[in-house]
């Protein structure tokens, strides 16, 4: 017995848990002004929404963490010509099981970037002229229990990242899943799953379920 347990131990490869983050109270918004957006000073920054606390409860094992309020760029900035400087979010995280990418980068990338901050309708307007730029037809609608779960008005998945809409704010969430040296797996991966679908199925939908649960 003590033989077969030894070789089932073998066989099982370790695994990086996967954590749920607990929602924290939603930040208040200023009232739009008569453009139908919020003063610029008044948006929500975007790593206010996702702080290090939510990111390490999803991610319990991550070793290291590096996070950067940026001005957004691409094209998304360059069509709403003025952005605050905060309205974008890139977390670096690093894992003891993966690997390293060179260049001082860590393997894995979260970036949540706030694409508009003010009426519901506005905020539609937005949102669909900005889905329709970064994705065109390669999208899908996000999973009924995700949008009701978050109170969500409108989400997309786009295979890397999702984009949301919720009371008058609208963004993406997005990144890059590190790659795993041989023989480690994020939990919760099933066969012909892998990592990399794990992160996007799994990592980026309890973070965007963090993020919507800052919005009011």
């Amino acid at each position: 017995m003590a033989a077969l347990t030894g070789a089932c131990a073998a066989e099982e490869k370790p695994r990086i848990p996967l954590g749920e983050a607990r929602p924290l109270t939603p930040v208040t918004l200023a009232a739009p002004d008569r453009s139908g957006l919020l003063p610029l000073s008044s948006w929500p920054a975007a790593c206010d929404l996702l702080p290090e606390s939510s990111v390490r409860e999803v991610l319990p094992t991550a070793t290291t963490m590096v996070i950067d309020r940026l001005a957004p760029t691409g094209a998304i900035a360059e069509k709403e010509q003025v952005l605050p400087g905060d309205a974008e979010c890139q977390i670096g995280v690093d894992f003891a099981e993966a690997k390293p990418v060179g260049s001082g980068r860590l393997p894995g990338r979260i970036q949540l970037t706030v694409w508009v901050a003010g009426t519901p309708e506005l905020a539609r307007k937005t949102y669909d002229e900005n889905v329709a730029l970064v994705a065109g037809d390669k999208r899908t609608a996000c999973p009924a229990e995700l949008v009701a779960a978050a109170g969500l008005d409108a989400c997309t998945d786009e295979g890397n990242s999702w984009t949301f809409l919720k009371n008058g704010v609208a963004g993406e969430l997005r990144g890059r899943a590190p790659t795993l040296r041989d023989g480690f797996y994020f939990e919760g991966r099933r066969k012909g799953f892998s990592n990399a679908k794990v992160w996007h199925l799994v990592v980026r939908e309890r973070l965007l379920q963090a993020v919507t649960a800052r919005l009011p």
